[in-house]
């Protein structure tokens, strides 16, 4: 049985052993997490597998915070546990399906236009039913694949075996569905495949007395090759029956079934689904009973062979249940939406077990103005070094002692953790985060920013999750993919323009991210008319960005004066996605006339009323919005150390290096304002596109006239168009330069 489809799931066709679906495809580029609670990677299920409990995240999946749960009380794992509980259920689900639908177009006259294929009826509420299940495509495929093979993909008897399995494919997502007629002279392999199709169809369709009965003839037909199925598959259709119409009759009639199986020679396909079977038919008979032994059967030191498909059972039975087994009741505890009532509760039964569990849960949910803080934050110290909850303990105590006990005390353990080889990627990264807050200098700071993604797109332990980052925030690094943490790009962006200018000199940072700095630095030295700053940008820019490689050198060679600003303000309007900060900043990529974005504003002086600057909140550097069911609200704080799946969100902590330096940095936002920080009634006054357009007017001669109009059109109408700007560059390019190029490619300004 699949891993995460339990004894109480809807049961399709089982199948023979088919081919394996292969990992979905595409792109070479890393799946963004720096932090993932997913346990998707080998590392990770290598960790599970070996014993070793990482840093617990409360919004891990359930079957994962169970791992934890048996590695926390002191049960083993191994590795077939690891890796049934850590693989998401049906990830593969449309990778076998595309499988399929490839496998078929292999049959000349087959309709090719078939991209989807919906599994699931509509059920009550606005439910949606599971009704074909993966093995069915796995098998379909690999049937498909002999029956080319035998008769060639040209037989009209194989288009006929496709367009039946269309058939009862279609019948998954649509009621009374039926099969193309056959022909009377078809061959009889196909005529005994026909016969399984039919008994599938009518399986999906609800028909299950019709089911039973194919099936039933197949068994009594020793030249079927699906007779060996057919017993199995019989009595899943009856156990089937007992669970729709939960009539005691078909309860009886069920448990008769599975008995007759049981009783079959050794050998019969099926048989040893028994257990599986009689448990199916107690979660519906009897649930409390089942729960329980489930509840002892997975508290069990060594994991059962099926113990994905238990707890599945397992957590279904409890998770709705105001009583719950301790086990259930501490994976929901350690994800309740509540943090305040969970908090309660975990160190209720911390105080009474006084076990490892109870304490990582009720750590995961304190906050450091809790009532509580203290004494858990003693208990966190105390936990031994070989003890499974160290890891947890360690970090919760530098979430809720950062800021509070001096940075040296905190630097050295941190330090220590790193020292460690036996970090997974998650877990390193996280701690390579917390070093970076307590950086005693720019080099220390810039030898603990990097973060390594987790994995990469299209490979079988990524699965598709991602995106916490965007692609264009990493560079590489040799033959791996490294990006500045989030809180590594906030503390950039606190930074003075002097120490990011020596910051994006590092040589042992990827040429992408120096490029990323190097221009947002540019922009800043133009803002603060910084001339010094602005050559050294251009300088770092001129290979990093060989686009406009012409305007680097063009500010290079011009002397500082209007002629020279007009060379900075030009080269901008050719880069709509230049920024002051990382925060809100995207890379350029591709020819020139490509680059993407929509172009900021900026103001020549700021104006009398308006707010202090600030700098960007810790939120514009988080993943999103993430829902954290500790929080009360379900939102938590922006956190950039964990991204908000270690539980209570880590505090945003300026390094000790920084510190000092934030008051000349905050200066230096007075120049970087934008009319979005304008109180009402105030006065905008003069932008830097402004500024573009007055030399153009003034400078009729000079040779980028002509195409500086066109671009400060376009400038307008892509971004806030302050002043009329696009309409006052559209009429001086089309009074005074109406037969260029630029003015062609002008036809409006709106």
């Amino acid at each position: 049985m699949k891993r995460g489809w339990s004894f109480a799931a809807v049961i399709g066709i089982a199948m023979l052993a088919g081919t394996q679906a292969s990992g979905s495809g595409g792109g070479d580029g890393p799946i963004l997490d720096y932090v993932t609670s997913h346990a998707l990677h080998p590392i990770d299920r290598a960790a599970f597998a070996a014993g070793r409990v990482g840093i617990v995240k409360p919004n891990a999946p359930e079957a994962v915070r169970y791992l934890d749960w048996r590695l926390l009380t002191g049960l083993r794992t191994g590795t077939d546990a690891a890796e049934a509980l850590a693989t998401p259920c049906c990830g593969d689900w449309q990778d076998l399906t595309g499988v399929w639908l490839a496998a078929r177009r292999q049959v000349p006259g087959v309709d090719t236009d078939i991209y989807w294929i919906a599994t699931e009826r509509p059920g009550p509420d606005y439910t949606t039913i599971p009704t074909c299940f993966a093995d069915a495509f796995t098998t379909a495929t690999a049937t498909l694949k002999a029956r080319i093979a035998a008769y060639g993909a040209s037989s009209p008897w194989v288009r006929a075996w496709v367009d039946g399995q269309d058939a009862v494919f279609e019948a998954c997502s649509k009621p009374h569905t039926s099969l193309p007629p056959l022909d009377p002279a078809a061959p009889a392999w196909l005529r005994a495949d026909r016969l399984y199709q039919q008994a599938a169809l009518a399986l999906y369709d609800g028909r299950l007395d019709d089911a039973e009965t194919t099936f039933a003839a197949i068994g009594r037909d020793p030249a079927s090759p699906w007779q060996k199925l057919a017993l199995y598959l019989q009595t899943r259709t009856i156990q089937r029956a007992a669970r729709t119409t939960r009539d005691p009759a078909a309860f009886a009639r069920a448990h008769a079934a599975i008995d007759t199986l049981a009783a079959a020679p050794d050998g019969t396909y099926g048989k040893g689904e028994v257990e599986r079977m009689r448990q199916v038919l107690d979660y519906v008979e009897n649930p409390a009973a089942l729960r329980d032994r489930l509840d002892q059967a997975l508290n069990e030191k060594a994991p059962t062979t099926d113990i994905a498909a238990k707890f599945k059972d397992y957590w279904s039975l409890s998770a709705d249940k105001p009583h719950k087994p301790e086990t259930a009741d501490w994976i929901a505890t350690l994800g309740t939406r509540n943090r305040a009532d969970g908090l309660t509760h975990a160190v209720e039964r911390w105080r009474a077990t006084r076990t490892s569990a109870w304490l990582v849960a009720a750590l995961s949910l304190v906050e450091p103005s809790d009532a509580t803080a203290a004494a858990l934050t003693q208990a966190a110290d105390r936990v031994a070094a070989d003890d499974p909850a160290w890891l947890t303990a360690r970090y919760h105590l530098l979430r809720l002692r950062i800021g509070q006990e001096p940075d040296a005390t905190l630097r050295g353990r941190v330090d220590a953790l790193l020292a460690r080889t036996d970090l997974t990627p998650s877990d390193r990264n996280i701690f390579l985060s917390v070093r970076a807050q307590l950086a005693t200098s720019l080099a220390d700071f810039a030898a603990h920013a990097l973060r390594q993604p987790y994995c990469v797109s299209g490979a079988s332990d990524c699965l598709g999750y991602a995106s916490a980052i965007s692609a264009e925030q990493l560079g590489r690094r040799g033959q791996a993919w490294v990006g500045l943490g989030n809180d590594a790009r906030m503390l950039i962006d606190r930074l003075p323009l002097p120490d990011r200018l020596a910051l994006a000199r590092m040589a042992e940072l990827p040429a992408e991210l120096r490029l990323d700095l190097a221009l947002t630095n540019f922009v800043r030295a133009v803002l603060l008319r910084n001339e010094t700053a602005v050559d050294e940008s251009a300088r770092t820019l001129t290979p990093l960005l060989p686009q406009v490689q012409a305007d680097w050198r063009r500010i290079l060679r011009t002397r500082p004066g209007p002629e020279k600003r007009f060379a900075e303000l030009f080269v901008m309007a050719k880069i709509p996605s230049l920024r002051t900060d990382l925060a809100n900043y995207t890379r350029p990529h591709g020819p020139e006339p490509s680059f993407g974005g929509y172009w900021d504003t900026w103001l020549v002086r700021a104006p009398r009323r308006m707010a202090p600057p600030e700098f960007p909140p810790a939120s514009a550097y988080a993943p999103g919005s993430w829902w954290n069911p500790a929080a009360e609200n379900g939102y938590a704080r922006s956190d950039l150390v964990c991204d908000n799946k270690c539980g209570g969100a880590f505090p945003v902590h300026i390094a000790p290096f920084a510190q000092p330096v934030q008051a000349a940095a905050l200066r230096e936002r007075n120049a970087f304002r934008t009319p979005s920080e304008v109180e009402k009634g105030g006065t905008i006054g003069l932008t830097v596109w402004d500024e573009a357009l007055a030399y153009v007017a003034a400078h009729p001669r000079d040779p980028r006239a002509g195409e500086a109009l066109y671009r400060l059109n376009r400038v307008g109408r892509w971004s806030t168009n302050t002043n009329q700007l696009s309409k006052r560059a559209f009429r001086l390019l089309h009074a005074r330069y109406p037969g260029t190029i630029w003015a062609k490619r002008s036809p409006y300004h709106y």
